[in-house]
């Protein structure tokens, strides 16, 4: 598994957050419709604000493996 994919950070202790430059909204990305073997730095470019609809988007990955902390 590539250093550099979603697979590589494990669902049960990393959350994929993206936040739409646009206008400020968050949300988890769905780990199920990322394409196979498409990498981190290039899964920013691919995602749309369900708010706004804008494409400028910023990805952060959450350690949540320590204690379930999950983004809200």
């Amino acid at each position: 598994m590539p250093a550099n994919t979603p697979d590589a950070f494990p669902p049960e202790q990393f959350d994929l957050i993206a936040f739409c430059d646009a206008c400020g909204h968050s949300a988890p990305i769905d780990r199920g419709r990322i394409p196979p073997g498409l990498t981190i730095p290039e899964l920013p470019a691919r995602l749309r604000c369900a708010a706004c609809g804008g494409w400028a988007y910023s990805m952060r990955i959450v350690y949540i493996g320590a204690g379930g902390y999950r983004h809200g």
